[in-house]
């Protein structure tokens, strides 16, 4: 069992993987203000259970499987409340303001496009776009790599079709 002493040791991993935990409560939850709520309770979930890390996986699997989890519960919570828009947070090389806007929209609509999958497809594509493989995704979702690989395949063909729709 890994023992975290000091609550220091906790802000660090929290520090370390704020920025995942953003982008995957963007991922999850396209309304602004719901999205940093969800950052917020996604961070104190992972504050919460490192106490309970016990080894057996990667640090990074067992954040995510954390991060996940806590998604899965916000989106019981609060499917039924109505859309805002899309958070235009974007993380991208600033090379020219042109550039950054053309990239800034594209992300906008992938990410647009990914909110419109089915939570099951949005989980392992949320998941892909954070560089997770497909043994770590398997991991986080606690299903097969072979379902990982099927589910991969079926959003990439869902998102190709919907991303030629809103060209």
């Amino acid at each position: 069992m890994v023992t975290f002493t000091k609550d220091s040791e906790k802000e660090i991993i929290i520090k370390q993987y704020w920025p995942q935990i953003g982008r995957a409560a963007s991922g999850y939850e396209n309304r602004s203000a719901l999205s940093d709520e969800l950052a917020q309770e996604m961070a104190l979930s992972v504050w919460r259970s490192l106490d309970r890390f016990n080894g057996q996986c990667s640090m990074n699997t067992y954040v995510y499987r954390v991060i996940h989890n806590t998604a899965i519960d916000h989106i019981r919570r609060h499917s039924k409340l109505s859309e805002d828009e899309l958070s235009d947070k974007t993380i991208c090389e600033h090379t020219s303001p042109e550039a950054d806007a053309l990239q800034a929209q594209r992300q906008k609509h992938l990410m647009n496009a990914v909110n419109k999958l089915p939570l099951s497809l949005r989980q392992v594509m949320l998941l892909k776009l954070e560089d997770l493989n497909n043994v770590e995704i398997s991991d986080v979702l606690g299903i097969s790599e072979a379902n990982v690989g099927i589910r991969l395949h079926r959003a990439k063909e869902q998102l190709t079709k919907l991303l030629a729709g809103m060209n």
